[in-house]
């Protein structure tokens, strides 16, 4: 077989001198490399929480109660009736009841 037979191994150069053979190089394939590229896209999620506020107006009313105590003075009298009996010398006094009949 000569360099035709086997063209898939040898190559012949055009700018070699006809007659000299150029084998084909050695191919080393290195794995794959990855590359990923992102696309970012953006965009805003809006959260509402509402808040209800309350004012409480409050007013609070203090009762106050007082007793105001005046005085006042009154004189008072009584009067007791006896009878005694005859003899101012020697008493004998029990209380009269009712009006008084008994005394005169």
């Amino acid at each position: 077989m000569g360099s035709k037979g086997r063209q898939e191994d040898i190559y012949i150069n055009q700018n070699l001198s006809q007659g000299q053979i150029y084998t084909s190089p050695e191919v080393i394939t290195s794995p794959t490399r990855r590359v990923v590229n992102t696309n970012t896209t953006r965009r805003v999620r809006k959260h509402i929480q509402p808040t209800e506020v309350t004012n409480v107006n409050r007013t609070v009313i203090r009762n106050e109660y007082y007793f105001p105590v005046s005085q006042k003075n009154v004189n008072e009298t009584v009067e007791e009736n006896y009878n005694c009996g005859a003899y101012v010398n020697k008493p004998n006094c029990k209380p009269i009841s009712g009006s008084g009949s008994d005394c005169w």
